[in-house]
């Protein structure tokens, strides 16, 4: 499959890359920002996503009920996320919209209002939010284990952030900590679809010309993990756990092997978790294992919901299985099933602007250079069987092991019993 990659700096520091797509006529662009909820403040946390929720509300130039139908007279999807170490904001249109979706894009980064009245009543929508999140157990046990594991550090804090600080924020704090973490070098533009890369850079050149505010560079500290084993008391139909290591960062070069070691741990049906205590024991509905990455930091772990009188056989499955992989490796054909897996999910993902939007995005973000299909697809058929259970010996260790639970349970499984 031919990529047609491309980057541009701007004068003043932000970086446009883009991926042609010549057979689809819908174009996805993004303007990405280096702030997120690890970079904020204890006193300010949650105010990344306050502000993500706010540029929506209105700019110097359109409220937010014209942004709204301006999106959508074009049949456009207009939305935005908050995650620990990015803001992303987007849109996807038929290509004949791209100035559209660009006059938008920067009209809401360049200029928004932060209206007394819209910060009141947007501050009422997130304490709804986090009350969702509350009363979503499967949710809200990622967040829990998070606080536990990375105590004190940044990493381990709610994204949505703390609704006592949130009801407290003033328009000022709101419009300091926007003008001091949007600034030009943390900017990314990643644009995916239909779209010539020097028609992107022409559009986002006039309206960016201006805008130059200089910052700090980052500063933080890695986390560290440090190893739990707690059940928080909760009336609830189930027991929600996670059972977690310490995993890679985002660029480390043996990250294709952890990616095929989840895979055959939970990342699929076929994977041994899935099969074991959902199909062979029938004793969860929801159970998968996953590795989330960061700039300095990553984490390996397994979720599951069960019963509480299933709570413990579960817990004892799971480490049955991490301890069987660690101890004696996994088989070729695993190591061929969960390549062709990996393989197939990418290529598919293909199909959306959006997907490739992310990719792009991403791979600025974190290796600072494009990473083609192919050679992605080259780095998953290079891991070898010796890799993976060497990853496997590496990863899998029993002293870094962490447990949180959440449900109808009051004692916690023996710290003794989570070994590996």
């Amino acid at each position: 499959m031919t990529e047609v990659l491309r980057k541009s700096v701007l004068s003043n520091g932000i970086r446009v890359v883009t991926e042609m797509v010549s057979h689809v006529r819908s174009v996805a662009v993004g303007v990405w920002v280096e702030t997120g909820s690890r970079h904020e403040p204890g006193p300010l946390r949650g105010i990344s996503h306050f502000i993500e929720h706010l540029v929506f509300k209105g700019t110097e130039s359109r409220t937010g009920p014209e942004i709204a139908r301006a999106v959508d007279s074009v049949g456009g999807q207009m939305d935005a996320f908050t995650a620990k170490e990015h803001t992303c904001f987007y849109l996807s249109v038929l290509d004949q919209h791209l100035p559209l979706a660009v006059d938008l894009l920067t009209d809401i980064l360049l200029n928004p209002r932060f209206a007394g009245e819209d910060l009141e009543r947007e501050k009422s929508v997130i304490s709804q939010e986090i009350r969702m999140v509350e009363d979503t157990p499967d949710d809200l046990i990622h967040d829990l284990f998070a606080e536990r594991i990375w105590p004190g550090h940044p990493l381990g804090r709610p994204i949505l952030g703390s609704w006592e600080v949130i009801r407290g924020l003033s328009r000022e704090e709101v419009l300091s900590y926007y003008r001091a973490e949007y600034i030009s070098s943390r900017i990314t533009i990643a644009v995916a679809g239909h779209v010539e890369h020097e028609r992107v850079v022409e559009l986002f050149s006039r309206p960016l010309a201006g805008f130059a505010r200089p910052g700090p560079a980052r500063n933080g500290l890695s986390p560290k993990l440090v190893p739990q084993c707690e059940v928080i008391g909760k009336p609830l139909e189930q027991v929600h756990f996670c059972l977690g290591l310490p995993g890679l960062p985002q660029a480390h070069p043996a990250r294709y092997v952890l990616a095929i070691l989840n895979d055959i741990l939970g990342g699929s049906m076929s994977s041994r978790l899935f099969q074991e205590v959902r199909e062979q024991e029938g004793l969860v509905y929801s159970i998968y294992s996953a590795s989330l990455a960061f700039t300095d930091a990553g984490l390996l772990f397994v979720y599951a919901g069960t019963d509480a009188e299933k709570f413990d056989r579960v817990v004892a499955l799971v480490l049955r299985e991490l301890r069987e992989i660690r101890n004696k490796g996994v088989s070729p054909e695993e190591i061929l099933r969960a390549k062709e897996h990996l393989k197939g999910s990418l290529v598919l993902s293909l199909e959306s602007t959006s997907s490739r939007m992310n990719r792009l995005a991403k791979q600025e973000l974190y290796h600072g250079h494009f990473i083609t299909l192919d050679e992605m697809l080259a780095s998953i058929d290079a891991v070898s069987l010796s890799e993976v259970r060497e990853m496997a010996t590496q990863l899998l260790d029993g002293s870094q092991l962490s447990l949180v639970a959440l449900g109808p349970v009051h004692t916690p499984p023996s710290r003794d019993t989570l070994t590996l």
